[in-house]
């Protein structure tokens, strides 16, 4: 079957209803010095009246993706900090795009509001690239320094309501077989509700793969039940080690981290939903 193939020999598929409701592509960097939370209002004004909303949000704490016997499950952390720095979250007037920028991070996200059709990784690629263009040019022109990217990141969020793949939980072993679904429990008793988390690495060390599942309610207009699968690829850059230059690094990552994220996809979820869900195999 396919899914025994290596992964650079299988083709990508694509899907005509595709579940997915979010995707972010996204680099950190190592934080600039001069950088400062005025500079995100600064930034937010150049991209003109095409994004008129901007809200503020905690900062993500940095991700690294280490490798060896220590580092490979991280430490538990707790945070206690008086740092006031924020993420800047501006929204494009059509809703459905989303630039997320912190010192240290800077986000692209496409939104799938009201049902909109995804319009594929190239599309939100070249949009993400095109604004990170902006955003060095803006640090330049501010004399805050260079921006120095250490990880790259992929994120698709899919959400797979009840009534279309699957009815109850007894359902979720056959749709997310590749993940090991819950299903009997203890004596006397019936599967009600779900969660959890498996972390993958992207090999030889070139990253990890980090898999979410939720059950829960939708939004506050919407709360009918539904799964969330949510799929994360990230890895390092690195000056140091790596075999090319920092922003080729960053390019091959994010292109790597689509290809991991979708050919997991196929491989975690059934062939009942992919026909569900329209899947067309095109050559990647």
């Amino acid at each position: 079957m396919t899914r025994t193939r290596p992964m650079q020999s299988r083709s990508l598929p694509k899907f005509r209803r595709p579940p997915v409701i979010e995707t972010i592509i996204g680099v950190q960097f190592d934080p600039l010095p001069k950088f400062r939370n005025a500079h995100l209002g600064a930034f937010w004004t150049t991209l003109g009246q095409d994004w008129p909303r901007v809200s503020d949000a905690p900062t993500l704490e940095p991700q690294f993706e280490r490798f060896g016997e220590g580092d490979r499950w991280g430490k538990l952390r707790f945070k206690v900090t008086q740092d006031p720095s924020t993420r800047a979250r501006i929204e494009h007037a059509d809703g459905t795009q989303m630039i997320q920028v912190q010192n240290g991070r800077f986000h692209y996200n496409w939104l799938g509001k009201g049902g909109g059709q995804y319009p594929h990784y190239p599309n939100v690629r070249a949009a993400f690239d095109c604004q990170l263009a902006h955003f060095r040019s803006f640090l330049a022109s501010s004399a805050l320094g260079e921006l120095r990217p250490n990880q790259w990141e992929v994120t698709y969020l899919n959400h797979i309501p009840k009534g279309t793949v699957w009815q109850t939980p007894a359902d979720w072993p056959a749709l997310l077989a590749g993940l090991a679904a819950p299903s009997a429990g203890p004596a006397s008793t019936r599967l009600e509700s779900a969660a959890g988390e498996w972390h993958y690495e992207i090999p030889p060390q070139l990253g990890r793969l980090h898999v979410q599942l939720v059950h829960g309610k939708g939004s506050e207009t919407d709360d009918g039940e539904l799964l969330q699968l949510t799929l994360t690829a990230r890895g390092p850059i690195s000056e140091q080690t790596g075999p090319t230059d920092t922003w080729t690094q960053l390019s091959n990552g994010l292109d790597l981290g689509h290809r991991v994220i979708v050919l997991a996809f196929l491989d975690l979820t059934s062939d009942a939903a992919h026909e569900f869900w329209g899947l067309i195999h095109e050559n990647g």
